[in-house]
């Protein structure tokens, strides 16, 4: 029985576009948490952010829930996207570690600016409207380092997709 991996990080660092992948290369599902998010409480993240983070996390920890309680969904070893957040209730972390394995793609600030620095990806991020990028991507990071520490699995998320995906099996 293969049990799911879920990706963890902050915006930016890959989690989609890698989970994508890993999951194609391992033949499994594949799981956009956030777009699970949207579909289940059917408006996007942003609008779900406007009630306030607390209340957005407490729909994310939700829809986690019903996740991982899913029949066939603890022996699937689908790859599940998370939101970058997800780390910072510890009921999640409990969660994930029961059922599944973590993986910490760790980006520095100055890669995850370059790839955020749009404002396509500002918009599509609550916690990145009017602010500088750079300080607030350094503050998300100090306050979910040991949550990300924590993860089952760190790796170097700077390199190229083949790289990081070799990383990763290899690590499994």
């Amino acid at each position: 029985m293969s049990r799911p991996i879920f990706l963890l990080g902050l915006m930016g660092a890959g989690k989609s576009s890698l989970g994508r992948a890993l999951a194609a290369r391992r033949g499994v599902a594949f799981i956009d948490h956030d777009l699970r998010i949207e579909r289940l409480f059917g408006r996007s993240i942003a609008a779900l952010f406007e009630r306030g983070e607390p209340a957005f996390r407490e729909l994310e920890h939700a829809a986690l829930r019903s996740l991982v309680v899913e029949p066939g969904f603890a022996g699937s070893g689908a790859v599940v996207a998370t939101g970058g957040g997800i780390v910072t209730d510890p009921r999640n972390l409990t969660t994930i570690a029961a059922i599944g394995r973590s993986v910490y793609l760790r980006v520095g600030v100055a890669t995850l600016v370059e790839r955020l620095d749009s404002e396509v990806e500002r918009a599509r991020r609550p916690m990145l409207a009017q602010v500088d990028l750079s300080t607030r991507l350094t503050e998300l990071l100090a306050a979910r380092h040991s949550a990300y520490a924590s993860a089952s699995i760190t790796v170097d998320a700077e390199c190229e997709t083949e790289a990081i995906l070799d990383a990763i099996s290899s690590a499994l």
